[in-house]
């Protein structure tokens, strides 16, 4: 496993650059804590402004199974995340400082 401390705007960077649909993502920010699948990653502009929105399977939960995450919008309540590669790849644990 690969541990990495990474900067807010690096956090978001190595989210946007790294994660691919169907890989496994285990996220906290705020006092949130989602793990699960990345169903989808959306880079729209939203009111002309340029948007990254990942939609998530939550993994063993009975509530809501599928949630959407708007990465610009938690990014300063971004604690950390672990990335495991669908591909088999590196896992990557980043902590945000």
């Amino acid at each position: 496993m690969k541990e990495l401390t990474l900067t807010v705007d690096e956090a978001v960077n190595y989210l946007k650059e790294n994660v691919k649909i169907h890989d496994n993502l285990e996220i906290s920010y705020n006092r949130i804590f989602a793990e699960g699948e990345v169903l989808n990653m959306d880079f729209s502009l939203y009111f002309g402004e340029p948007g990254f929105k990942m939609l998530m399977s939550l993994d063993e939960t009975h509530l809501d199974p599928t949630i959407e995450i708007d990465i610009y919008e938690i990014q300063e309540d971004l604690i950390e995340f672990t990335h495991k590669p669908q591909d088999g790849g590196e896992v990557v644990e980043v902590t945000v400082v």
